[in-house]
């Protein structure tokens, strides 16, 4: 009787797993001999130098002060270095020239210049103050810091910002300053610029960048004016909140309209579930039926496999942290333990070994999905894996939601309910687009809690401004609208240029939905048909939105937005909320005449009238604005009037009524106006005699 143990397997089976290590084998080969090829080819690029035909070598050598910049710990370091650098630019831009340059370095002993590493230096044209130099470099050392963010996210294709530093050549007459970086070989291309410019074959790459840093960073900045070799950029342009850091390039929150108004979202966007931009149906039909659409570029293809590896974009800041600081404490942090991981390695190997060992450890670590992937027979026995991996993946491929999670909020640092309500309503302004439609009748609420200004709604506002002045209109050819250099249109009349109203209504209104306290004046201006800066031609009749149907609905509307506006201490506002609950007029059905409301706005009003509104500076003093439609004695008089008729939910009450009449009398007499003065002092007698 034979043994089950020693039954031999089927023949089939044997040949069919022994092809399978053949397979691996093979495939482990061929990709050791792709690392070695490309450490060959990279090793053979560094003993050419392409600028060996220049001769610089043979350039007079001098000496500089070199200042580079560590944007982790914010301190400026200065050494000495050597170099040799033409005497002419080789190529100008708009505000730079750029020369050819070697430096050797500090820590080699060879004397051998034509092995010393080539540069680019560059020099502003015109005289510049010294502190320009040294804000452009921790601008772009900042902006190296959020590239290393941006990869952490594992894109498809990893990008770097070129480092730079300042030479100051102290031998030679007024000390020039240079930037100084180093040179790269290759095409250079401007992808987008920071006035909205956007080039005609978008790389994904690039504009999911500036993208992801808008929303990383919680909409504090944006970095824009992505351009260099492939995926090595120079010279960026940040946009701030504030508008104030990183020199005249900073166009603040009206940069960041720019951008957004002409960006499209790709795919590396939609897999780190960056939020598309809100757009209006026109501008929506106007991109796909003229062709503004993307034509991507083919490098940046890539497969299921990478989709899966993405990390989701989400802001790293609460709503009053600063998110550049965030940045250098969380690169800190990552630094750290990737030293330590360092330390704990004995193996005697640095990372960037090319032996067959390290290699091969490497490529099994890194490369093993990829190899399981090639292999039919593999997929085929593991279909259930396989369904279950292709499953989280289309998980992973859908948009995220728009609200937060029950632990988006510590309970810790927040004591009450309304506190955290109000934290979890800031947060709906970090995704670029806007907040659920079912969500704002809560957002008014918090708004007059908050009086918080909304940096979405002011990108919006922004965008309603660039409408009226002509910076999108007559849309023609691609994004040439946004051409920097053409800004001729926006110094012509508003009457004389035709725009999109209904766009630049959707704008204004969606920035009225963030709580930015101009749009919901305006917007309540519009409805009543009154005087107002922004969109002067727009009437009452051309607001289109959902919370308007009919006439009633305008002023329902429309004072809603004031009491909206009155609420977060916008003055016209408040004497209009509180001469409408006076006299009746402009109030909506809903409401009615109440001089108890109309009582605490006007007491509202004069809290701008308090002597805090002063500043001594030397021996002049100062008003601040204190501009309003109604002067403080005549405020008074309304109060003292109401209190003492009495009526419509407000008791008489002729002593408080005599001393209002009294004070409006001594303001009055302040504004030299003597006759009113005596009307109001009479009138006071009269409320006197009354009781």
């Amino acid at each position: 009787m034979t043994l089950h143990g020693n039954i031999p397997p089927p023949p089939e089976k044997s040949v069919k797993f022994s092809l399978e290590n053949d397979n691996n084998s093979r495939k482990k080969q061929k990709y050791k001999e792709l690392w070695k090829r490309v450490a060959r080819k990279a090793l053979d690029l560094s003993l050419k130098d392409p600028w060996g035909k220049y001769n610089i070598h043979l350039r007079p050598t001098k000496k500089a002060l070199r200042y580079r910049y560590n944007a982790m710990k914010k301190e400026w370091k200065k050494d000495e270095v050597f170099v040799k650098m033409e005497d002419k630019p080789f190529a100008n831009g708009a505000m730079r020239e750029c020369y050819r340059l070697k430096k050797m370095s500090n820590f080699v002993n060879d004397t051998n210049w034509k092995l010393a590493m080539n540069y680019v230096c560059k020099r502003y044209i015109q005289d510049v103050d010294r502190n320009v130099l040294f804000e452009d470099v921790k601008l772009q050392m900042d902006s190296k810091l959020w590239a290393e963010e941006f990869n952490r996210h594992n894109p498809p294709k990893k990008i770097d910002i070129f480092q730079m530093s300042i030479l100051e050549f102290t031998e030679e007459e007024g000390s020039p300053l240079y930037h100084l970086e180093h040179f790269i070989e290759g095409e250079y291309i401007k992808h987008n610029s920071n006035s909205g410019f956007v080039s005609e074959i978008m790389r994904m790459t690039p504009q999911a960048f500036s993208h992801f840093t808008f929303e990383r960073s919680g909409h504090q900045l944006i970095v824009v004016d992505i351009q260099g070799v492939d995926d090595l950029y120079t010279d960026p342009q940040i946009h701030t909140v504030s508008g104030t850091d990183y020199g005249d390039g900073n166009l603040g929150t009206r940069g960041m309209a720019l951008f957004l108004y002409s960006h499209q979202c790709n795919e590396i966007c939609s897999l780190m579930k960056l939020t598309e931009f809100d757009m209006s149906p026109n501008e929506i039909k106007e991109r796909t039926t003229n062709g503004h659409c993307i034509i991507s570029d083919p490098s940046t293809k890539f497969t299921i496999l990478t989709h899966s590896s993405l990390d989701i974009c989400q802001s790293i800041v609460n709503f009053k942290e600063d998110a550049m600081e965030n940045l250098r404490q969380q690169v800190f942090s990552t630094n750290s333990t990737k030293s330590l991981d360092k330390q704990s390695d004995d193996d005697g190997h640095s990372e960037k070994c090319l032996c067959d060992s390290c290699i091969e450890k490497d490529d099994i670590l890194r490369s093993k999905e990829v190899f399981e992937s090639f292999d039919d027979e593999d997929n085929h026995n593991h279909k259930n894996d396989n369904t279950s991996v292709e499953s989280s993946s289309n998980e992973s491929l859908q948009r995220r939601r728009r609200y937060f999670s029950s632990n988006s909020v510590s309970s810790d640092s927040k004591n009450t309910e309304a506190e955290r309500f109000a934290s979890a309503i800031r947060k709906f302004s970090r995704p670029a687009g806007l907040l659920m439609p079912n969500v704002c009748d809560e957002v008014m609420n918090a708004l007059k809690n908050s009086n918080s200004l909304f940096v979405l709604g002011q990108v919006h506002l922004d965008i309603a401004r660039y409408y009226e002045i002509g910076k999108f209109s007559e849309l023609s050819s691609g994004n040439n609208l946004l051409n920097p250099e053409d800004s001729s249109i926006e110094h012509l009349p508003a009457q004389e240029v035709m725009y999109d109203k209904e766009s630049a209504i959707f704008h204004l209104d969606l920035s009225r939905k963030c709580g930015v306290l101009e749009a919901i004046k305006t917007m309540a201006d519009i409805a009543f048909d009154l005087p107002h800066d922004l969109l002067k031609d727009v009437k009452s009749d051309d607001l289109k939105i959902e919370e308007i149907k009919d006439d009633e609905d305008k002023i329902i509307f429309g004072f809603k937005m004031m009491e909206l506006a009155a609420e977060m201490s916008e003055r016209n506002a408040i004497h209009f909320v509180a001469f409408s609950y006076e006299t009746g007029l402009n109030l909506p059905k809903t409401k009615k005449t109440d001089w108890c409301k109309a009582m605490y706005w006007y007491e509202k009003a004069l809290e701008y009238y308090v002597t805090d509104d002063y500043e001594n500076n030397g021996n002049n003093i100062n008003k601040k604005d204190m501009t309003f439609v109604c002067p403080q004695y005549e405020i008074l008089a309304k109060m003292g009037q109401m209190l003492n008729v009495g009526g419509f939910g407000l008791e008489r009450d002729g002593n408080e009524a005599y001393n209002l009449y009294t004070e409006a009398a001594e303001y009055a007499m302040e504004a030299m106006k003597g006759k009113l003065a005596t009307k109001y002092y009479e009138l006071a007698e009269l409320c006197a005699c009354d009781e």
